[in-house]
């Protein structure tokens, strides 16, 4: 089991960047980086964190349903990297946290040499129930120095106790001038922005960020993104794109009845806006090992 872990200071930035309060949830608080702007909950972990990790909510009612749509996602936002960088640069790619293996499939219809690895048993049950695919495991020394291309995370780095480590170990495993492509929610969002609105409004009484000890550990913000070329990458691409709608709501079965509501009433309204704004939930990231 994990015990619950306290961290007062930024772990992309060090020990000489304390955390300052930015609010609160039930069993634990909020801090920001008063440099990179990096959002963390203290503790970053409790017991019920190994549960989270080996759920099986993925299979019936949020992501197995959207398998073609996640898909048809992949597609575009995998052309839209290859325009970028020519796949006849391309010769493996890592995708870490694999979960079911969509994007390992869209991998193989561009042609494309993929492997996945994930720390959820049923995902990766799942994901090679047709071949073997993905390991089960997390970034580590199973992987040799320098053996990648292109590594993709997507949705995976702000549940990480400690996204430094996992930035290191891709910076390792590739090649170089190889790309680590992230997709992650960010605080530079209107559904973020209103989340700390209200969250002021009643005396940090509503916590809507969607950081939590047992959850989305992390936030990351553009500036943190930025702080990224001190560990020698470079941005190529920095551009926000929505959730699908549909996946936030099934989400929203798990929260208690109040925030269930009031969740499924605000997010269509707030995601249009989003989209309309250039505001949206998430940020696709590639960045390019420099150094």
């Amino acid at each position: 089991m994990i015990n619950d872990q306290n961290q007062k200071y930024c772990d992309i930035c060090g020990e000489g960047f304390t955390g300052v309060f930015y609010g609160k949830g039930s069993r634990y608080k909020i801090l920001q980086c008063p440099k990179c702007e990096l959002l963390w909950s203290d503790p970053l972990t409790t017991q019920n964190f190994d549960k989270a990790i080996d759920s099986e909510y993925w299979a019936e009612d949020v992501y197995l349903k959207e398998e073609s749509f996640q898909k048809e996602r992949f597609r575009k936002q995998l052309a839209g990297i290859l325009k970028l960088i020519p796949d006849i640069k391309i010769k493996k790619i890592l995708d870490v946290g694999s979960g079911l293996g969509f994007f390992l499939d869209v991998c193989e219809e561009f042609g494309l040499q993929a492997e996945g690895c994930d720390i959820n048993h049923n995902a990766v049950e799942y994901c090679n129930k047709r071949k073997i695919r993905s390991r089960f495991g997390a970034l580590d020394n199973f992987y040799d120095q320098n053996s990648f291309d292109m590594i993709f995370a997507f949705n995976l780095i702000e549940h990480l106790p400690h996204p430094k480590e996992f930035l290191l170990e891709c910076k390792r495993i590739l090649r170089n001038e190889g790309s680590l492509i992230i997709e992650t929610p960010t605080q530079n969002s209107l559904i973020h922005k209103f989340a700390r609105l209200g969250d002021k409004l009643t005396g940090h009484r509503l916590n809507y960020y969607g950081v939590n000890p047992d959850g989305h550990i992390h936030k990351f913000s553009s500036k943190t993104f930025e702080i990224l070329k001190d560990l020698g990458f470079e941005i190529e691409l920095n551009e926000k794109i929505n959730s699908p709608i549909r996946e936030i709501i099934g989400k929203t079965s798990y929260l208690s009845t109040f925030n269930k509501y009031a969740v499924r009433f605000s997010i269509p309204l707030l995601w249009f806006l989003a989209d309309l704004f250039g505001m949206q939930n998430r940020v696709f990231v590639v960045l390019k090992l420099t150094k």
